[in-house]
């Protein structure tokens, strides 16, 4: 009974959930088509379905689409243009009716348009509307009616009440005898439900249309067409349709509160068997669970119908869908670790455990060392039975096959030892970078596996090696070509540059572009060529000069060369260069170029009013050349600012290329010293090391 409680609780829970949602849906569709929803529940009001907003929408619309197409066919877009003249009318054929459904095969294929509607109009067999329509001339050319009968004036035909008469300029309405003031006062209002025909004052008058006319009259109550399709029968018979739907659909939230109210009075039963459910798709990965979720969206977004039923059914069938999700995320939780791909996962890891452990080197080492002693304790117990059995006539035999185990063991060790010597003396030579040949051992050999990796790893260090050597020469003569290539167009400019700075007559503006094209052809020029020079020195085609130089001298000829810069800047410089020559070897430009760039960075970076130390010292056999400055961006300690085109700060607008530390990097270690940078908050250090000479 219990479980009876449960599932008849959910099951209610489930189709009330369901009325009640699809009814917010309505709502919400009703809201998102406010005006259409007003006009539609007006429909609904009226018991005449020509007062409907559908039937003026569908009355304007046809002759809207009549204009067009004998607008269309006025203008001569038609090779040829003819009618047929036979039909059948209750069963009595009318040489003379006219019939504009044979446009249809003479009409060009290319046509839009080659579907008219007048052959819609002419499959309605039940003749709800019909229609006489042509120029002022011939204003029955097209028609679905007597040809030699005029609708546009005189009695109407037996069952119709409606008549509408388009004259060129504006359309008059008569029902049931009386006339219909259609224009109000003269101006169309879209929202407003009013006949969307030519004649208003806002509208725009077609020149075309002058020559038209058209009449439309309708039946006061439409018949079913047998054969075809009936607009207006489909608006008369909207109103009770709707009316029968609202009223069950009325019943249908009767019951849904009924049922509401029984999920809540048993929902404690339902709970146990949403857990219950919740246990059963725990087990499910949460890929498969992602999977559904994303197939009911993708179902519900691309199969919803019109109709109002299939629309119900997708409902139910993905609301369920949607249900167990819920629920299993309400008791499971998100446990995304437990998904297929972990699963497969894991299961290979298991595999692969498994393989390995089989046979480890520790594992055959031990189990070697277990099966000697084996054998010996074996042999030797069985031989000293059978030894006493034969009056000691079998011990020798006892004791030479014990020797022999342990002869085979000894043998197994050495060669165990010889090739752990072969293998590690492998690792050191790849260590060091040695060419060496591969390492073969025998198949059965213990480290035949090791050997073969190590082989593998000592191909793929080759290989690398081999394309990074590639690389790198790639690389320098890609920069040495395009360098070239620039130079060459550069110097040009940077000459007609100079002439056109030699002419006096130019405008002030002018001999400012000229500046500015200077200043920044000069910057190209010395960017190319910092590129140029520390791509050969990372790459090692540098040319070096090297010699036995002061780098205290060194360091106090850079700062004279750049004393007018020092003295013109707002810092406080403190040199601390001992007298004594500090000698070392190095190339003498090659190393100003770094004690330059790192001054520069230093007259450009530093915080205004600070001090910037230099400093100079000879101890344990080291030249160590210290820069110290307080710079006035914050620092990135988590980026190398020694990298090519990187700034301490990503913020500054200076003219900096970054290359500058990048140069003195590559230069200092290719003159066989070495460049370091230590950035302690906005303390900014550089350290520059070389090995005093003997």
């Amino acid at each position: 009974m219990k479980r009876s409680k449960s599932v008849l609780s959910l099951i209610c829970c489930y189709l009330s959930v369901t009325v009640f949602l699809a009814t917010g849906i309505f709502g919400l569709s009703f809201l998102a088509n406010y005006q259409r929803g007003v006009q539609y529940i007006e429909d609904l009001q009226q018991t005449d379905y020509q007062n409907t907003n559908a039937f003026r929408k569908e009355i304007s619309t046809t002759l809207n689409w009549m204009l067009r197409d004998l607008s269309w066919e006025s203008s001569g877009s038609s090779s040829e243009t003819a009618y047929g003249t036979a039909a059948i009318e209750d069963g009595t054929e009318y040489s003379d009716v006219v019939w504009s459904n044979s446009l249809r095969s003479y009409r060009i294929v290319t046509d839009p348009y080659s579907y008219t509607v007048f052959d819609r109009l002419n499959e309605d067999s039940a003749r709800n509307l019909l229609y006489q329509a042509g120029t002022q001339d011939n204003n029955r050319s097209h028609t679905n009616y007597l040809t030699d009968t005029s609708l546009y004036e005189g009695a109407l035909p037996d069952g119709y009440n409606f008549r509408l008469v388009f004259d060129g300029k504006k359309v008059t309405i008569t029902k049931d005898g009386q006339t219909i003031d259609l224009y109000g006062d003269g101006f169309f209002k879209s929202d407003s439900g009013m006949w969307d025909v030519p004649g208003y004052e806002n509208t725009t008058e077609d020149p075309t249309h002058a020559n038209l006319r058209i009449c439309l009259v309708a039946r006061a109550i439409p018949a079913e067409a047998v054969d075809g399709y009936s607009s207006l029968y489909d608006i008369a018979q909207s109103r009770p349709d709707t009316l029968l739907f609202l009223r069950v659909w009325a019943v249908l939230l009767g019951v849904a509160a009924i049922f509401l109210f029984i999920a809540i009075l048993w929902r404690k039963e339902r709970k146990e068997l949403n857990r219950a459910i919740a246990a059963r798709t725990k087990n499910i990965y949460f890929d498969i669970k992602v999977l559904v979720f994303a197939l009911l969206v993708i179902f519900d977004l691309t199969l919803i119908s019109t109709s109002i039923i299939p629309n119900l059914i997708l409902l139910l069938v993905s609301l369920f869908g949607y249900y167990l999700l819920i629920n299993d995320i309400r008791y499971n939780h998100l446990n995304y670790k437990h998904n297929w791909i972990n699963h497969m996962l894991h299961r290979r890891e298991e595999r692969r455990l498994l393989l390995e452990s089989k046979m480890p080197l520790e594992r055959r080492l031990l189990d070697r060392w277990s099966d000697f002693l084996k054998c010996e304790t074996i042999t030797f117990a069985v031989g000293l039975f059978v030894s006493v059995l034969s009056l000691g006539f079998l011990l020798p035999f006892t004791i030479l096959l014990m020797i022999y185990f342990a002869h085979r063991y000894n043998k197994q060790q050495k060669q165990l030892a010889a090739d752990l010597g072969r293998l590690t003396t492998q690792i050191s030579a790849v260590h060091d970078g040695n060419d060496t040949a591969p390492l073969l051992f025998p198949q059965d050999s213990d480290l035949h596996a090791a050997a073969r990796q190590l082989n593998e790893i000592e191909r793929g260090i080759s290989t690398a090696v081999e394309e990074q050597v590639k690389s790198e020469r790639m690389k320098v003569e890609l920069i040495t070509n395009v360098s070239h290539d620039i130079k060459t167009p550069l110097t040009s400019i940077i000459s007609y540059i100079d002439l056109l700075k030699q002419e006096e007559t130019l405008p002030d503006y002018v001999q400012d572009y000229i500046k500015i094209l200077d200043e920044k052809s000069l910057r190209l020029k010395n960017m190319i060529q910092d590129i140029f020079e520390v791509s050969k020195a990372t790459s090692g085609n540098i040319e070096l000069q090297l010699e036995s130089l002061d780098l205290g001298k060194l360091l106090r000829q850079t700062l004279a060369d750049m004393n007018e810069n020092i003295d013109a800047s707002p810092l406080i410089f403190r040199v601390d260069i001992p007298e004594r020559p500090v000698m070392i070897t190095a190339d003498g430009r090659r190393l100003y170029r770094v004690f330059q760039n790192l001054i520069s960075n230093a007259l450009r970076y530093s915080l205004e009013g600070t001090r910037v130390f230099i400093s100079l010292s000879d101890h344990g056999g080291q030249a160590t050349a210290v820069l110290k400055n307080i710079s006035k961006y914050e620092l990135d300690r988590n980026i190398d600012i020694t990298e090519r085109f990187v700034r301490g700060d990503a913020a500054r607008s200076t003219s900096g290329s970054g290359l500058g530390l990048s140069i003195a990097k590559s230069f200092t270690e290719a003159c066989g010293g070495t460049f370091t940078i230590c950035a302690d908050a906005d303390l900014f250090s550089a350290q520059v090391t070389f090995p005093l000479n003997p």
